[in-house]
């Protein structure tokens, strides 16, 4: 690899998904999902990050009534297609957190490359597919 940038030097990286409601939106990622999300920031309150030590997940709100529908997930682009994928070392301990916190989700699909995912939808129509991939 020449001229390019020490791929060592990348820490992590995180999705960025324009909401209608951010409240609405951290309710869902803490509650449904169990992400933290330690602050809300703004005024009026427009931005907001849910987090797990290793996948983070950037909310933000429109800022004028011309933006509320501007985010865009990728299914209503590509039939199908997710917006973020997170990969997990454990899907039946998944499947239980979401069962607990009564999130809806589709049935686990076993994969052609040897993955096993499960899609949840969040309230702006993102989709996040979370893949077991021993």
């Amino acid at each position: 690899m020449t001229g390019g940038t020490d791929p060592h030097n990348y820490i992590s990286c995180a999705a960025v998904m324009v909401v209608k409601d951010i409240h609405r939106s951290v309710d869902f990622y803490r509650d449904k999902l169990g992400f933290q999300v330690e602050q809300i920031w703004g005024d009026p309150p427009g931005f907001a990050i849910a987090d797990t030590p290793t996948a983070s997940i950037m909310l933000k709100q429109g800022v004028c009534p011309e933006d509320a529908d501007t985010g865009v997930p990728n299914g209503k682009l590509i039939s199908g297609l997710w917006d973020v994928y997170i990969w997990i070392r454990d899907m039946p301990a998944l499947l239980k957190q979401l069962d607990q916190r009564h999130t809806p989700y589709a049935a686990p699909e076993e994969t052609e490359y040897g993955c096993t995912e499960v899609v949840v939808t969040d309230p702006d129509g993102y989709r996040i597919c979370f893949g077991y991939c021993p």
